[in-house]
């Protein structure tokens, strides 16, 4: 199985997939829900999810409706969590579709609940300290606990769950274990309140990532986990050894020539070559994804293992390097890997140089990138995007 254009492709390791998955299982005593929203965090949601249905997932997280439809579309029929805002209007096709829906405040609720003919499954997400979504048992406990009881007397509404989402429980300084801990406890607080007006909760979801790898709290039944899925760690602090990573974006090279000394290369004019240098341009740029800060903060692609510094600014569609001390012959067609993998050109190596998470690179690879799975070293399947 081929590329039908050898241009920019996203290459998957789908036994990396299934080493993080099985240590997943290993390590935790509940069920949990495979997170897959983003195109599951650029690795392709399509098919993953029928590799991780075949793995035995309990369900699927996505963040809005049309992600949840590209998954029924694709013939999942394993339970589907919209963790984001879908319009009320669209009640009925949650119903159809057998779509859980989070219930994001009283308001939402009860227009939710208005617009639905039959019954809509929903989970209340409850906010303990992220301040994003969710009634808020921070600063408004007593209110939001009232409008919570409100909620689950909507007779539209069929509420199974509850979830929450803790924002610093990858850190381990004594501020933020303080802070989680506080949110434990709000979550606990509030379950057993529900339990207290006789209320039956199935899924008590708390842990993300980041709670997996701690192993947080005790009373939850359901766990979702998400980037370390994809073999990136929680964060420096938070560790859950073992893990592979999964991504690779590769390209190939389309040109090679030599400048001579004084050459300028690339939008801006900003590189100069100080010497008679080879240039070898790529065909990848940051419509595909590449980052284009990468141009200015020293980043190497890798070329048959050995590495070759970007020059000039990265352009929309290609890209420059360095390939003058090369010791091999590099010539069009050569595979090269621009991000991924391990060392400097891990996803890990580049976010922390452009000051970001790896979770925006995975997920800024464009639609337009060709998804690659390669199981025992061979590909298994080609997603095309457009």
């Amino acid at each position: 199985m081929e590329l039908n254009e050898r241009h920019t492709w996203v290459e998957t390791d789908l036994d990396a997939i299934k080493n993080n998955y099985d240590i997943i299982s290993e390590i935790s005593d509940r069920p949990f829900y495979v997170v897959l929203k983003a195109d599951a965090y650029g690795h392709g949601a399509k098919y993953l999810a029928g590799c991780y249905r075949d793995m035995g997932a309990f369900g699927f997280c996505v963040s809005s409706f049309a992600e949840a439809m590209e998954l029924r579309k694709s013939g999942i029929t394993k339970p589907i969590l919209i963790l984001g805002h879908t319009d009320p209007s669209k009640a009925y096709d949650l119903f159809k579709h057998n779509l859980t829906q989070a219930v994001l405040s009283y308001e939402y609720a009860a227009k939710l609940n208005a617009c639905a003919l039959y019954p809509v499954d929903c989970q209340i997400a409850l906010d303990t300290g992220m301040g994003r979504i969710g009634f808020d048992l921070v600063n408004d406990k007593e209110n939001s606990l009232n409008l919570i009881k409100k909620t689950l007397d909507l007779h539209s509404l069929n509420i199974s769950g509850v979830f929450s989402h803790f924002p610093v429980a990858d850190s381990l300084t004594e501020h933020d274990i303080i802070y989680t801990q506080n949110a434990v406890d709000l979550f606990d607080e509030c379950v057993e309140k529900m339990k207290s007006w006789g209320f039956k909760l199935k899924y008590l979801s708390g842990q993300n990532s980041r709670g997996i790898a701690r192993k947080l709290g005790d009373n939850y039944t359901v766990s979702r986990a998400g980037i370390i899925l994809y073999g990136e760690q929680p964060s420096d602090e938070v560790i859950l050894p073992g893990l592979k990573t999964c991504m690779k974006l590769k390209t190939v090279v389309t040109n090679v020539k030599t400048v001579p000394a004084g050459r300028k290369i690339s939008y801006g004019l900003n590189f100069t070559a100080e010497r008679e240098t080879k240039v070898a341009t790529l065909r990848c740029g940051y419509a595909d994804g590449v980052p284009r800060i990468l141009s200015f903060v020293g980043h190497s692609v890798n070329i048959g293992g050995k590495l070759y510094p970007v020059i000039g600014n990265i352009c929309m569609d290609q890209m420059m390097i360095d390939i003058t001390d090369a010791e091999d012959l590099i010539a069009p067609g050569d595979e090269v890997l621009v991000m991924g993998g391990e060392g400097v050109t891990s996803l890990k190596s580049i976010a922390d140089r452009i000051h970001t998470i790896p979770h925006e690179i995975m997920c800024g690879i464009a639609k337009r990138v060709p998804r690659v799975y390669v199981k025992n070293g061979s590909v298994v399947h080609i997603q095309y995007g457009i």
